[in-house]
């Protein structure tokens, strides 16, 4: 019987032969960055404009937060819609920063005005923010806690 060791090489030494090459190691990922503010901004749609101002998140917002991720400025970030109906809010777009100071982090908001310097504004149907919607709240959340979880995008 052979050893996990020895199954694995005995594997690895298969899947090379049948790839004509040789198997590359992955490498180890960084560990994640830790999690320490969620900043929140809450908008809501102008009426009738729900899923436009969703796809302006989606072609803007999201695009910036990602080359933020990509720059390591964030931690992640997640946009959610409330249930139709919900009335206070109806997208709460959430950021996640890896020190206390959050967006107001200098290298953070050098970093970000960057990024946002460089994006070129999607419409949608010819309309930006002020014709979608209204930023109707902002919160700082302290992270106590965290475990992953995944969205389907």
């Amino acid at each position: 019987m052979l050893s996990r060791r020895q199954t694995l090489t005995t594997s690895l030494a298969g899947i090379a032969a049948l790839g004509g090459g040789l198997v590359g190691v992955p490498a180890v990922a960084a560990p994640p960055r830790t999690t320490v503010v969620v900043e929140q901004t809450l908008l809501k749609a102008l009426p009738g404009k729900g899923d436009a101002l969703g796809q302006f998140l989606a072609a803007n917002w999201l695009v910036m937060d990602q080359q933020a991720l990509d720059q390591e400025l964030f931690t992640g970030f997640w946009l959610a819609r409330a249930e139709t109906g919900f009335e206070p809010w109806d997208y709460a777009m959430s950021v996640g920063y890896p020190t206390a100071a959050g967006f107001e982090d200098p290298a953070t908001a050098k970093g970000f005005e960057a990024i946002r310097t460089g994006h070129k504004t999607v419409l949608i149907d010819g309309q930006g923010l002020a014709q979608l919607g209204r930023i109707v709240g902002s919160q700082r959340l302290d992270v106590l806690a965290v475990r992953g979880f995944a969205a389907q995008v």
